[in-house]
């Protein structure tokens, strides 16, 4: 899955590996330092725009870089994409960085988790804290700048995330119109996120774009879904706020150790200008996580608005505050990712019944079904050609509304050995158990597979989907993960 970028020379390796500044661009140089990229998928997205994707890549890297020992390969992508970041986000589709989309809200927690993955996994990890990093977008320049223009420490970079996401972000993308993505409406180009003063929650997005790795853009005039996202998620999606609990959790025990020397952001609204420390913010988001994502057994609820939309009790929310509120509700397998990075902010017991319903109703031979198979918009087989007149089918928009993910197994399976050892040794036994012979079957695949790979997705009940990656970062990335665990 890693290549290196043609149009760099081969690597000549300093001795000084925490002195040399990164960066994506175009200058071949002899003494530049090269950098590789992660493929996401074979053979579908590993050319042209697609070639690099910054949320595949960082969801994959902890699983093929680092748990594998690639050190210095993770090491170099994780900076390089440092150098990218714009508007507190890091580019999806990196199109080499002077042509990238920053119409992702999650990527940039994905590049954040990684990065405390490294200090964590690696040993002095923690130094690439203080790396140098050449940013293309270091103010709001609308042209990149020249490699060296403006160098800082990573911790920097990781600082300005956090503040502006604190801020606010709002910006309407570069070059937005058809030649930019010929299916989006007007609205679509506009990207917002920011923090809910309140919970302490990322939110964002609106109703015609789509943020979150579930992004699928309707494509067909024909059926009347084109510009329409078939899976929003806008609002508060359960594995950012995830993703932002560990990494504000992180910085504050980095500060404490003296590794990070910002302890708060700073929030400047109506002329005046005030601290929010992460103390702070990471206990507004504990506090706030189960009153606003459990749905509970008691229809009485105080904390549930709409318990008219509720079909399934026990679970996690996929989202909080959606635009259409019963998107909400509808139960996908992305609660466990919040459960693996972060899982302080579970209880056990409720964590674990959650746990149960989604293996009962998700759980596919390979992978996770992307929606409840009971949901009235479910479909699990996915056809990217088929143009016809149903809404939620034509020219695959059912993409992540049923079709079986692999890569989402992973994180499923390491919520449950995390929790079943919270329950007790005989529980944990049994789901080991469970977990080696799920994995089994992908044993089984990789021998066949002549891309000695695992999918990207199967379609319902694990059979083939002609339009799926064969081989896919991310799918092996997390079942390795499983394995480390176990």
């Amino acid at each position: 899955m890693c290549g290196v970028c043609h149009s760099w020379a081969p690597p000549t390796l300093s001795p000084h590996l925490n002195d040399v500044p990164y960066r994506l661009n175009e200058v071949t140089n002899q003494e530049e330092q090269c950098c590789v990229s992660m493929a996401a998928g074979l053979p579908h997205s590993c050319a042209g725009i697609l070639r690099c994707l910054g949320r595949n890549t960082f969801i994959s890297l902890r699983g093929l870089l680092l748990l594998t020992g690639r050190h210095l390969e993770a090491r170099n992508i994780i900076l390089a994409f440092a150098g990218t970041l714009r508007y507190g986000l890091i580019p999806n589709l990196l199109g080499r960085g002077s042509s990238a989309r920053f119409n992702s809200r999650d990527a940039v927690w994905w590049w954040l988790q990684c990065i405390q993955e490294y200090c964590t996994l690696v040993p002095d990890g923690v130094s690439i804290l203080k790396c140098p990093v050449s940013r293309m977008y270091p103010t709001n320049v609308s042209e990149p700048q020249p490699a060296g223009a403006w160098d800082q420490p990573l911790y920097d970079v990781i600082q300005e995330a956090m503040q502006r996401h604190m801020q606010g972000i709002q910006f309407r993308e570069t070059n937005a119109g058809p030649q930019l993505d010929p299916n989006m409406t007007e609205e679509g180009f506009n990207v917002q996120a920011g923090v809910d003063q309140t919970t302490g929650f990322i939110y964002g997005g609106n109703r015609f774009n789509c943020g979150t790795w579930m992004d699928k853009m309707g494509e067909s005039t024909k059926a009347q879904n084109k510009g329409i996202p078939a899976t929003p998620r806008d609002g508060s999606a359960v594995e950012i706020v995830g993703l932002c609990k560990s990494i504000v959790h992180w910085l504050v025990k980095l500060h404490n150790n003296g590794h990070f020397p910002y302890k708060a952001v700073n929030v400047c609204r109506g002329g005046q200008t005030y601290s929010v420390s992460y103390v702070e913010w990471d206990c507004k988001i504990q506090e706030n996580f189960e009153k606003k994502f459990y749905i509970s057994h008691d229809p009485e609820d105080s904390e549930d608005k709409h318990p008219e939309l509720v079909h399934k009790r026990g679970i996690y929310k996929d989202s909080f505050g959606a635009s259409s509120p019963w998107c909400d509700y509808q139960l996908r397998p992305n609660f466990p990712i919040a459960m693996v990075v972060a899982p302080e902010l579970f209880t056990v017991v409720k964590a674990w019944e959650a746990l149960g319903i989604a293996e009962k109703k998700l759980l596919g031979p390979l992978g996770m079904k992307t929606l409840d198979p009971d949901d009235m918009v479910y479909c699990g087989v996915y056809d990217k050609n088929l143009d016809n007149n149903n809404f939620n089918q034509a020219k695959g928009f059912n993409y992540h509304q049923g079709p079986e993910w692999l890569w989402l197994l992973g994180y499923f399976l390491r919520a449950k050995l995390y929790f079943a050892k919270k329950i007790g040794k005989e529980t944990y036994d049994k789901t080991a158990n469970l977990v080696k012979n799920i994995l089994s079957r992908h044993n089984v695949h990789l021998e066949r597979s002549h891309w000695k790979g695992l999918p990207e997705l199967t379609n319902e009940n694990g059979e083939h989907c002609p339009f799926s990656s064969e081989s896919q970062a991310s799918s092996i990335a997390t079942i390795l993960e499983v394995l480390y665990d176990l």
